[in-house]
């Protein structure tokens, strides 16, 4: 057991810090074979873990292609002109709260459809943009706050369907949750966890900010009405395209991906630049990524840890209420900790005789809980690098001294949302 913690700890760290620069791909897939050579997994394991996560991964890279093919037609900015306009108040400013509601209903639907990594790399940008005419992006409370408040719920609100998050997909494809099943199950806690931010955000947050904001609204439209509505429906077939793929049982991830390139491909026509910087610049390693990753997770399975874990949550199985509560707050206080990637494989693995109830609970437990701590996600980890390129530092105690708060009550009703189901 201590050499199968040593080279998960070991891994972690350098995810963390990503010495020399270095993909994170390599490091996971270095673990891995680490692993490996140590015999902590055989050839059974590696294929057992290949089928796993091949298939998730194949339909998050489609994700982020799709949210990456959007962006660059303009389709977002689209929005933001849009939610700038909504926001404002008689006298021609921008109204605070008005604001941060419009946009972050925008990003619970952005999540819903693309999943939290590219919602988060897509509404970060547009946030700073909104801002730009601030004199000192970061002193700026109001910038922040706002940008902590999109973070938060890009994370929180990747419960509502399976291709929301890969810790969904993962899960989903483990337990055969099936599509439909998982999206009325989630609507629920995820309804609850959208008000719920709203609530915390809007009504605690802001009351700090001024109610006012001038803010220049840019006329500059890239996309036409008539092609903004395309990709709409376009959207909405994509994620219908997945209910349709559960009932004849054909493969969902290769279907998300030639949707993709479809659109990647009229793309092309139009901005054939753009869209090649996009083959360029998509998250190919995601598979390999993953890949390494859960190698090393299952190698901490093999040696107990999720017998440990499995033994911890049969305590909270005889009553549904305890059931959902114990194991949510356990995998999210594991997930702030050690990341909620791992998390989710060997939460997973232990619940494997446990009712969907407890299986639901920790899937919030570790997308809602990872939110506890800068660490808990790799979202929130590209996120802090992604704002620190454009000058933008949030310090741990800012970090957490937001979303401790915000967290534990979010989780609490997305729980509760569960219960009522």
């Amino acid at each position: 057991m201590f050499l199968a913690i040593l080279f998960f700890l070991i891994t972690l760290v350098f995810i963390f810090l990503r010495p020399w620069n270095l993909s994170l791909w390599i490091i996971s897939l270095i673990g891995a074979f680490f692993v490996y050579i140590f015999k902590l997994v055989n050839w059974q394991d590696i294929i057992f873990i290949f089928d796993l996560v091949w298939g998730s991964s194949l339909t998050l890279l489609a994700l982020m292609i799709l949210s990456f093919v959007l962006e660059i037609l303009g389709f977002f900015d689209f929005i933001a002109i849009k939610i700038l306009a909504y926001s404002k108040n008689k006298n021609e400013k921008i109204a605070t709260k008005k604001l941060m509601f419009f946009l972050l209903i925008f990003v619970f639907f952005l999540t819903a459809f693309l999943g939290n990594d590219g919602a988060i790399l897509i509404i970060t940008p547009i946030v700073i943009a909104i801002f730009s005419t601030f004199k000192n992006l970061n002193e700026s409370m109001i910038v922040n706050t706002f940008l902590l408040s999109v973070s938060f719920l890009c994370d929180a609100s990747s419960n509502t369907l399976v291709i929301s998050n890969l810790t969904n997909l993962i899960t989903a494809n483990y337990f055969n949750l099936d599509f439909l099943e998982f999206t009325k199950s989630m609507f629920l806690p995820s309804l609850f966890v959208l008000l719920s931010t709203l609530f915390v955000v809007c009504f605690i947050f802001l009351r700090s900010l001024p109610h006012d904001l001038e803010i220049k609204i840019s006329q500059e439209v890239k996309i036409s009405t008539p092609f903004f509505l395309f990709c709409i429906c376009y959207l909405i077939l994509f994620v219908f395209s997945f209910f349709i793929a559960q009932i004849y049982h054909w493969d969902k991830s290769l279907i998300a991906l030639c949707e993709s390139l479809f659109l990647w491909f009229i793309a092309y026509k139009i901005k054939k630049r753009e869209a090649l910087s996009v083959v360029k610049h998509a998250p190919w390693g995601i598979f390999i990524f993953s890949f390494g990753l859960y190698i090393v997770v299952f190698a901490l399975h093999k040696c107990g840890v999720g017998e440990i874990l499995s033994n911890l949550y049969q305590n909270f199985e005889h009553n549904r209420i305890n059931s959902i509560m114990g194991t949510g707050f356990v995998s999210a206080l594991l997930s702030s900790i050690f990341n909620n990637l791992p998390m989710t494989l060997i939460g997973d693995l232990a619940l494997k005789d446990f009712s969907k109830d407890m299986i639901y609970a920790h899937l919030l437990g570790v997308n809602i809980g990872s939110k506890l701590t800068p660490i808990g996600s790799l979202a929130t980890l590209f996120w802090l690098e992604l704002i620190a390129k454009r000058g933008i530092r949030i310090s741990f105690l800012q970090y957490c001294k937001f979303s401790f708060f915000i967290t534990l009550i979010v989780l609490f009703f997305s729980f509760l949302g569960l219960i009522l189901k």
